[in-house]
């Protein structure tokens, strides 16, 4: 029971980091190599056809383009309305002491009577 097993030798802090060195790098690299390694796929033709290159055909098409003047829009219409009282009730900003009542509509129907 008093046996004493030896203990394993570490390495040093140096050739620690050059391994870590090393190993990024491998798995940096794995990708790309298993991509360079891995098989082409097949294309549509066939891989065993030589047809060459496939022709591209471009087409311009010129649609018939009409320019116009702008229509003219009216100008802009100042409507001015009277100044409001300078102690009336509703003469905040709010208020609506200054407002204009609307215009009667443009035709009327009656049904008669009274």
């Amino acid at each position: 029971m008093t046996e004493t097993t030896k203990r394993r030798r570490r390495l040093s802090r140096g050739a620690l980091r050059a391994l870590a060195w090393i190993a990024g790098g491998a798995a940096f690299a794995a990708p790309f190599a298993s991509l360079t390694l891995s098989p082409r796929p097949a294309t549509a033709e066939g891989t065993g056809s030589a047809k060459g290159r496939r022709v591209i055909v471009v087409r311009k098409i010129t649609r018939l383009v009409v320019v116009r003047q702008a229509p003219e829009t009216p100008g802009v219409q100042y409507v001015y309305v009277g100044g409001g009282s300078a102690n009336g009730s509703n003469s905040g900003p709010s208020g609506s002491g200054n407002v204009a009542a609307a215009p009667p509509p443009a035709s009327t129907t009656t049904t008669g009577g009274s």
